[in-house]
């Protein structure tokens, strides 16, 4: 896979995660980065020195935070109905590793916020900012473990330490996830977005669309009622062309709208995804392919088959329309109903078409 390729994929190839399991992708771990080592993997307590982890109030100067009382978290879970699917009022949870600087946490609100505001608040949402402190990061594992056997009881603080991809990993490696937490073993149900300090970093312009990004797969997760694995897979889709390519080309849609972002970035972005169209094979479709190496062609040309479906139709279409019969429809149904025409029908078009289109022509579709 070219360096490019794999860059970015790395970057969101985490993105959505699984809707019944606390492990971020296993062919992520596998493909974009080594397995934590087992002492990197375990608990460790905090130096006398050490500062604990703090869960950022929304109330409090990012300078100025402090630790609640232990089993004091904001929300009671066991008492609060499930709202799974409706825009709330309460805001995301934000805890950041003690080595994370405040600009980080504020930035990464900020974007929060713009999305929200665009999209609408769903969650439960918690968003976990890991540093590059290796030590800081396992005693954010702790207080990360904590949090989730007080939202749920049933949960064994022990296993919840010793799962496969965990701060460490992220300290040392960067990237950014989302793990969607709704199944039928859990009582509690929720969004966890993790940020990191590097690809991207907070001061790289790819933070603010990777926060969008990741916020987008909430939505759609959102939208998604159903506790069951399968009935989730199925209708998010299980290769990444329909959930990645719609949560990359929205995020960036929305980052090129928002004051101050240079003329053209949107065109400038989505032309160098059209790069992956050399890497379809022949006879080959998006929805085809798998997360994994070829991942990244999916992810490319799936934020502009998405683009496509906006262009035939409109942004309505896709982001309200679609979402809002989801459930009671399906995927096949809500999508002709939402576009006019089956998805196999505007895959073909997109593909022997569209694809097939002088680079100008292609890019006189974005807004």
């Amino acid at each position: 896979m070219k360096v490019r390729e794999t860059a970015l994929f790395c970057l969101v190839a985490l993105a959505g995660g699984f809707a019944s399991s606390d492990e971020e992708r296993a062919v992520f771990v596998r493909w974009c980065m080594p397995v934590a080592s087992a002492a990197e993997a375990s608990p460790q307590k905090p130096g006398h020195n050490g500062r604990p982890v703090v869960p950022v109030s929304r109330k409090n100067d990012n300078r100025n935070v402090t630790m609640p009382a232990r089993g004091a978290v904001r929300e009671n879970t066991d008492a609060a109905a499930d709202k799974w699917g409706q825009q709330i009022d309460v805001r995301p949870e934000f805890y950041a590793a003690r080595d994370v600087p405040a600009f980080q946490i504020t930035l990464t609100r900020k974007w929060y916020q713009i999305a929200a505001h665009a999209w609408g608040n769903y969650g439960p949402l918690e968003f976990w900012i890991v540093g590059s402190s290796q030590d800081a990061a396992r005693q954010l594992d702790q207080e990360y473990c904590r949090v989730r056997k007080q939202k749920d009881p049933a949960r064994q603080i022990r296993d919840c330490l010793r799962r496969g991809h965990n701060f460490v990993t992220y300290a040392t490696d960067g990237s950014a996830g989302l793990n969607t937490r709704r199944n039928e073993n859990e009582k509690w149900s929720g969004f966890i977005i993790t940020m990191s300090g590097k690809y991207p970093g907070p001061e790289e312009e790819d933070y603010m669309p990777v926060v969008l990004h990741e916020y987008f797969h909430v939505y759609q997760h959102a939208h998604i009622v159903s506790r069951k694995a399968s009935v989730r897979e199925r209708l998010n889709r299980k290769h990444p062309w329909w959930s990645e390519g719609g949560a990359e080309y929205m995020a960036q849609l929305l980052y090129s709208r928002q004051p101050g972002v240079r003329s053209g970035y949107l065109r400038q972005t989505m032309e160098r995804k059209l790069k992956s169209i050399e890497d379809l094979r022949e006879g080959e479709r998006i929805s085809e392919i798998p997360y994994g190496k070829r991942g990244i062609i999916a992810y490319d040309l799936g934020a502009w088959f998405i683009a496509f479906l906006i262009h035939k139709t409109s942004e309505e279409a896709y982001r309200v329309k679609f979402f809002k019969d989801l459930n009671e429809e399906g995927f096949e149904k809500s999508f002709s109903k939402s576009f006019g025409r089956s998805a196999d029908e505007l895959l073909q078009e997109f593909h022997e078409t569209f694809l097939t289109l002088r680079r100008a022509e292609m890019l006189r579709i974005l807004p």
